[in-house]
């Protein structure tokens, strides 16, 4: 009788240390496009005001997870207006940025943003005003929370997690994440 129990729990504890050492190695965490999608459409819900004189409206984002360039491109509709004119600008802003993880929020974050482009009222705005809006975007466009990681994210049992490489795999973005 004791030669069984001590071979069940002999058993027992083979099966922990494999458990245990299972989960102590990498885990990957994967958010969709689609998600990725209504976090960035939300963000982008207010209004902005640029240089006290255009009100800048931002909807619609379509965006697509480039893995060549590891970079995320957004296309959204977009009303330009000033108490200077009467006229609004309607059309389609361009984006990009690259998605990092920052530690102090848990968050996915889309940054080094830029403008890839611009069209509104059928036109098509030049380089010299691209690089004028850019300027201007470095501040309006950079570090847009996108998704906020959960404790349980980065968690498994009682083993920490932190994210380490950021991947595009067709239409999602993989996260490895590495024990702490």
């Amino acid at each position: 009788m004791r030669i069984i129990s001590s071979g069940i729990k002999a058993s027992f504890m083979l099966v922990l240390l494999t458990l245990s050492a299972c989960a102590s190695g990498p885990r990957t965490f994967s958010i969709s496009e689609s998600e990725l999608q209504s976090r960035l459409a939300r963000e982008l819900s207010a209004p902005v005001k640029l240089l006290h004189v255009f009100d800048i409206s931002l909807s619609n984002p379509v965006i697509q997870l480039d893995d060549g360039s590891e970079r995320l491109h957004a296309t959204l509709d977009t009303h330009i207006s000033s108490p200077l004119s009467t006229e609004t600008l309607v059309g389609k802003l361009d984006i990009s940025g690259k998605l990092r993880f920052d530690a102090q929020t848990s968050s996915i974050m889309l940054s080094e943003s830029r403008i890839e482009g611009f069209n509104f009222n059928g036109m098509q705005l030049n380089k010299q005003y691209t690089g004028l809006f850019n300027t201007l975007a470095e501040d309006w466009l950079q570090d847009i929370p996108l998704y906020r990681l959960k404790p349980d994210d980065l968690k498994n049992g009682y083993k920490r997690y932190v994210p380490g490489d950021f991947k595009i795999i067709g239409r999602d973005l993989r996260i490895t994440l590495l024990p702490q």
